[in-house]
């Protein structure tokens, strides 16, 4: 591998007023050291220059022009094999319910080669915007029967290995316990573990006896030493509570920092103290969390008048009681959320609205929700900017975490797996030449104001 050698560059998450300089040699950070200067060099490359078609086979040094470089996202809660599915599966109230029961009525008719072909375009646009790990739930529904049942599950595993050089797939089939007792289905249930999946998914709230589901998954999970990921209490009604028993059995079962809880609404409507009891008894318990703002606040409050809820759970309680906690995509283009395009800072964004969190300490929290966390709760070691780890980033064109926000750049930088992956280049063309002129003489400005602003060592 090439060594890559960055330059005025800010690591926002680290310190927000220092460029730093950056080696990378062999795919792993090698040095990150602080500038006493905005270093002006010759024979570089700017980053606004840099090119990767047709890749490069060696970059000199590249001048980031004071551009932000954070840790590559980790979307810890997808929908690969539903995402795009849109113009085939409608939802004209816009409920969950509706959602379930009409993507389980098209299933028969989806092939594995479609479901392949949506999840590796939802994959690909998540590469590039900067994620460079996903975890994806995968439908698993033994009622349709064995000829359907496979098809999600066999058209994600081929996604993951075709993408496996470029991004991390983690599987995490919903399964559920067959309401006939059916040794048949459970055997399904035992040779889809057996195909390679990464661990185990259900949603618990949804089942006629929600405890014997749990009970069921978790028997599942020792039995296969596989992690757990529940939807969990997905729900306006703060008596929909499996959050409860999904502790106990966490305890019982010694399934510490191995559990992770995705959505929890109901936390948001319940009673205040028997909420903060709870996410203390998860801190407890080490579960991992992950909020899905998107599609909460698209499908939640639906039979709501006046003061509508949204759905999203209780992000700062959360947060100030040490349980980590990611916030990520969910579903993307499809009767469950129309919207999205698999990217995290537009996630982001809609976090901070939800919860509060517009000051400079709370942005940095949210980007910290979309790299450092996810991180924890997909169990990716040393997943950030420090000597030693491997490299994998996303450099933006902004210049502090309030302007990521403020723009959402559209032009970003991949590296993972030792290379460059993506770039997206902006070409700007004003049809007036004195606005182009305002618009050039702004851009240089504020060139120069950042340089002025930026504290040295």
């Amino acid at each position: 591998m090439d060594t890559v050698h960055l330059i005025n560059v800010f690591l926002p998450l680290y310190d927000s007023n220092q460029l730093f300089e950056i080696i990378i040699k062999n795919g792993s950070y090698e040095l990150i050291r602080k500038q006493s200067s905005y270093l002006e060099m010759k024979n570089v490359i700017k980053l606004d220059g840099l090119s990767l078609s047709p890749p490069p086979t060696s970059l000199k040094t590249i001048d980031c022009q004071g551009s932000v470089l954070l840790p590559s996202f980790i979307d810890a809660h997808m929908h690969l094999d539903k995402a795009c599915s849109l113009n085939k599966v409608a939802n004209h109230s816009g409920t969950l319910e509706e959602a379930i029961l009409n993507y389980r009525q098209q299933s028969p008719f989806f092939s594995v080669e479609e479901i392949e072909y949506r999840a590796i375009k939802t994959a690909l646009n998540a590469l590039s915007h900067g994620t460079a790990a996903i975890r994806t739930h995968v439908n698993f529904e033994v009622a349709l029967g064995e000829d359907v049942v496979f098809r999600a599950l066999e058209a994600v595993l081929r996604a993951r290995e075709k993408l496996k050089p470029y991004i991390d797939i983690q599987i995490f089939p919903m399964f559920s316990w067959p309401d006939d007792s059916s040794k048949r289905k459970l055997e399904w249930i035992e040779e889809a573990i057996n195909m390679g999946v990464d661990g185990i998914g259900g949603a618990p709230h949804l089942a006629v006896d929600p405890e014997k589901e749990i009970d069921f998954l978790f028997d599942l999970a020792e039995k296969h030493d596989k992690p757990i990921d529940l939807h969990a209490d997905e729900s306006d009604d703060p008596n929909v509570c499996t959050l409860d028993y999904i502790i106990q059995k966490t305890v019982e079962h010694q399934f510490q920092n191995r559990v992770v809880v995705g959505h929890l609404c109901s936390l948001a409507p319940m009673e205040h103290e028997k909420a903060l009891l709870l996410i203390d008894r998860m801190a407890e318990a080490e579960i991992g969390a992950v909020t899905l703002p998107g599609a909460n606040m698209y499908l939640q409050g639906r039979f709501d008048s006046g003061i509508v809820r949204r759905g999203v759970t209780r992000i700062n309680e959360i947060l100030q009681r040490g349980v980590t906690l990611a916030a990520a995509s969910d579903n993307v283009n499809d009767p469950f959320h129309p919207f999205g395009k698999a990217d995290l800072l537009q996630i982001g964004l809609l976090t901070a609205y939800a919860a509060h969190l517009g000051s400079n300490a709370g942005q940095k929290q949210v980007i910290k929700m979309i790299t450092e966390e996810p991180a924890k709760l997909l169990h990716i070691n040393n997943h950030g900017v420090q000597q030693g780890s491997k490299a994998s980033f996303v450099i933006l064109r902004a210049g502090s975490i309030e302007e990521i926000f403020t723009n959402l750049p559209s032009e970003r930088y991949v590296f993972h797996k030792g290379r460059w992956i993506y770039h997206s280049k902006i070409v700007e063309d004003w049809g007036d030449s004195v606005l182009a002129f305002y618009w050039n003489s702004i851009q240089k400005q504020h060139e120069l104001f950042e340089k002025r602003n930026v504290r040295y060592v």
